[in-house]
């Protein structure tokens, strides 16, 4: 009989041949000079594994993985502390809902606007049978969102469908389970996937198709492709709130919310004919029967005792605590700021003036504008590769976020109309061009040609042309007036 270990070696072995046989397709892009990508046949990654704690130096006797400058254990540890912790679980969900604030798919000027309409209306009908549990682009936006400010980078998979007519599904990966090796002959990075178990082989990994699987760091400052997770820097002010915490919840149950009653009772005697057995219980029932009456009597608002026999101490646990909120507020400041947010946000007094929390507000608009962009950039590969599978032709396809309130909307309106007015006179004087006009504007290109008035034109200095004949006028009508009017021999009263 064939050895069990034979037996999976080749099977393992028939897997990857089929792997490598499996479908694949090759799209055309549609930018000019650009080569045509590869697009393999349904899902590669596997679905998540719970149990994918692994060491590294096992599986550096398989391949040369580049190791991150931080512990991945860090992630599924700061994933439970969102559910768990209200300061994480707020912040987080304050930077899901200011960050997800909708899109919009602008495609390049050929397109013709009934085309673009058409393409819209794909998307959203599309993107309803994307993804588990969601409602749609939406929900899958608000996954990623939580996954950039958890894990550190966007780490998700497209998945196109068996016959290549359009995306089948979005399947979000966690970034701990990926890891990332150098390709000598080209010098780029190749994602892997690692699994716990693979048919019965331990700490297997999967090379992913970089055509359909993404992963977009958001913070790193070396030749490292892993993004850092932002929260990881509050683990330590986390971990002393739970102390403090637990240090409090110790004091209530021990002592009360206020306080606790010291109540003492004359020892009843021994009588003579009493065993101490006998006597030592008498002594038990009657601390229990104190006790029980003294706490039904507190429910009633009456306590009663005999005077000399009964002594009521009454110790408070509030009045050597005057400097808790203090050093409540400090580790909640510490812990915002591990947070890469406000401690306002967490409710702690003291926030600032309304000037500063103008600041600290357009500082978050622009935190979460960096998130956007990530966002965005996944955005448009999905569209892109949805749209093609579907048979659209254009040339470019560009993805943005809206404002995140009505006064950040304001504000970038009125900015843009400050530009434009600005451009405008340019453009009239010539110095600059209608395509640099244009350019400035965030626009590929002028829809269409128009030459710019004269600067001294008639068209252009209607307006200051009638103002300076209303002035004018106006200068007119105040000489009159300080002239000396001629006044009619007629009117004059004759004197009696």
């Amino acid at each position: 009989m064939e050895k069990k270990e034979n037996i999976l070696i080749r099977l393992n072995e028939a897997i990857s041949i089929i792997r490598g046989k499996r479908k694949e397709i090759k799209t055309e892009n549609p930018i000019p000079n650009k080569k045509s990508v590869v697009i393999p046949a349904g899902r590669i990654s596997s679905p998540r594994n719970n149990e994918t704690s692994y060491s590294l130096d096992k599986i550096k006797k398989e391949t040369d993985v580049i190791k991150p400058e931080f512990s991945f254990e860090a992630i599924p540890i700061i994933r439970k502390l969102y559910k768990y912790n209200e300061d994480v679980g707020s912040i987080l969900v304050d930077l899901i809902q200011l960050t997800n604030t909708g899109h919009k798919i602008k495609f390049d000027n050929s397109v013709a606007p009934d085309l673009v309409d058409k393409m819209r209306s794909h998307i959203e009908t599309r993107s309803n049978d994307w993804g588990s549990g969601v409602s749609g682009i939406h929900g899958i936006i608000n996954k990623l969102i939580a996954q950039i400010w958890v894990g550190g980078a966007l780490s998700a998979e497209i998945v196109p469908s068996r016959d290549f007519m359009n995306v089948d599904n979005i399947i979000i990966i966690d970034p701990e389970t990926i890891r990332f090796k150098l390709n000598k002959k080209d010098g780029r990075y190749n994602p892997y996937q690692l699994l716990k178990y693979f048919f019965g082989f331990d700490k297997q990994y999967i090379k992913l198709n970089t055509n359909t699987y993404k992963y977009y760091g958001l913070i790193g400052d070396t030749d490292n492709p892993y993004g850092v997770p932002p929260f990881m820097t509050a683990l330590k002010s986390l971990s002393t709130q739970k102390a403090m915490r637990d240090n409090i919840d110790h004091i209530m149950n021990q002592m009360g919310l206020l306080g606790y009653l010291e109540v003492l009772a004359e020892k009843p005697e021994q009588q003579a004919d009493e065993s101490d057995e006998t006597y030592k219980s008498r002594l038990t029932s009657f601390l229990t029967d104190t006790k029980n009456n003294v706490l039904h009597g507190f429910k009633q608002g009456v306590v009663a005792g005999y005077e000399g026999d009964h002594t009521f101490t009454f110790h408070s646990t509030t009045k050597n605590l005057n400097g808790i909120p203090e050093l409540f507020n400090q580790n909640e400041n510490q812990i915002a700021n591990g947070l890469k947010s406000s401690s306002t946000f967490l409710g702690v007094s003291g926030g600032g003036t309304e000037q500063m929390l103008s600041i600290v507000f357009t500082k978050m608009l622009s935190q979460l504008k960096n998130v956007q962009l990530i966002l965005a950039t996944f955005l448009e590969e999905l569209y892109k590769l949805e749209l093609l599978m579907a048979g659209y032709n254009f040339k470019n396809l560009k993805v943005e976020f809206k404002a995140s309130t009505i006064t950040d909307d304001l504000k970038i309106q009125q900015g843009r109309e400050i530009k434009q007015r600005v451009l405008h006179n340019l453009w009239v004087d010539g110095i600059i061009g209608q395509e640099v006009y244009a350019d400035s504007m965030d626009y590929q290109k002028p829809d269409r040609v128009v030459v710019p008035p004269e600067p001294n034109s008639n068209t252009d200095s209607s307006g200051k042309k009638k103002k300076e004949d209303d002035k004018d006028t106006s200068d007119r009508k105040g000489r009159d007036k300080k002239k000396n009017q001629p006044k009619r021999k007629d009117t004059e009263t004759k004197k009696r």
